[in-house]
């Protein structure tokens, strides 16, 4: 099995990078710079008992937000909680699972843990082979989908999600991670496709990361299956609270998310001033040809994007989180200053 690639916490670069661990930015991980939530707003919760295992404040909010029955939602803790579920409901030995290269590394993982047979499908100059990986998911037991794909932040239409789920026998999954960025859901699609399953978070555009809140939405087959191997409270009071109170707040939710995209604009359009190819993104991140250095210059200052291996498709790339604007601008600095561009 191929393990996921945990990123080092700040206090461990920065010793390495010898700069103050508030001067440590991290570029790398795709959250928000703002937080979604605040532990100081929750009142007082029953820390000596478990949490309500149908999570009911939660899903009825989620439910409001995403305008489905509360019957088809599974809450998880964070996406990738109710992405494993679904591996360790749909996938069994040898079942055929087929994915896009590059994407999200945790639908290798889960798939290899599961004993599935991963089929993968290249990409096109960085874009989805729409017509192979249709091609590929027509005989799948499960098809998994990264919309926008993490990490090239490209995003599908909704015709072809439908087009996708409509022609595949298998159970076609959906990650939404970013769909408050991108506005484009399947969500509308469960009810008329049974084997379609959105899974989404409040770790991006609600900013709750560190709260650790997911949740899927599907129709009544796929939803009894998810909650037959969910934990029984795998999602603590507090964050349950806090994630609610996030989704209370939708305003706000919107107001971060549209400052992270006109910052995103902004620092896409500077690193094509300097020179650098930028993938056009629908999610909080870019995609940016600098070279095989850029990390460990960047590094230097404290400033931390993600990298991938050298055997990779991506190895001259570096996938960068819209942070703050003077934060954003540190990096830009950094990059004008040390790096020739590619």
């Amino acid at each position: 099995m191929h393990p996921y690639e945990w990123e080092p916490p700040s206090a461990e670069i920065a010793r390495q990078a010898g700069v103050p661990e508030d001067q440590v930015v991290r570029f790398d991980t795709n959250t928000f710079p703002w937080p979604g939530a605040s532990i100081d707003r929750l009142p007082p919760e029953p820390l000596n008992e478990y949490p309500d295992t149908t999570y009911g404040a939660l899903t009825e909010a989620i439910a409001q937000y995403a305008d489905v029955p509360t019957d088809r939602i599974t809450i998880g803790a964070g996406a990738d909680e109710v992405l494993d579920m679904v591996g360790r409901a749909f996938i069994a030995e040898s079942s055929k699972v087929v994915l896009s290269r590059p994407t999200y590394p945790m639908f290798t993982v889960l798939t290899e843990m599961a004993g599935g047979a991963l089929h993968a499908v290249p990409s096109i100059d960085l874009r989805l082979d729409r017509e192979g990986f249709l091609e590929q998911s027509r005989d799948a037991q499960l098809t998994w989908l990264s919309n926008p794909n993490n990490p090239t932040g490209e995003l599908q239409p909704l015709d072809f999600v439908e087009e996708l789920a409509a022609g595949s026998h298998g159970v076609v999954v959906i990650d939404e991670a970013y769909f408050e960025l991108s506005g484009v859901t399947a969500a509308g699609l469960i009810e008329r496709l049974p084997n379609l399953v959105v899974v989404r978070t409040l770790s991006k555009g609600f900013a709750l990361a560190g709260v650790r809140v997911g949740y899927s939405l599907a129709g009544p087959a796929i939803t009894s299956m998810l909650r037959r191997v969910r934990p029984p409270g795998p999602v603590s009071v507090t964050s349950a609270a806090l994630g609610v109170q996030a989704l209370h707040d939708i305003a706000g939710m919107r107001q971060r998310v549209a400052a992270v995209i006109e910052e995103r604009a902004h620092l896409q359009a500077e690193l094509a001033r300097l020179g650098f190819e930028v993938r056009d993104s629908a999610a909080n991140f870019l995609l940016v040809r600098t070279g095989r250095q850029a990390a460990s210059m960047l590094l230097r200052d404290g400033l931390v994007v993600r990298t991938f291996p050298a055997t990779s498709p991506l190895a001259d790339f570096t996938r960068i989180t819209v942070r703050r604007p003077e934060e954003n601008a540190r990096l830009l600095s950094a990059l004008k200053g040390s790096l020739t561009p590619h």
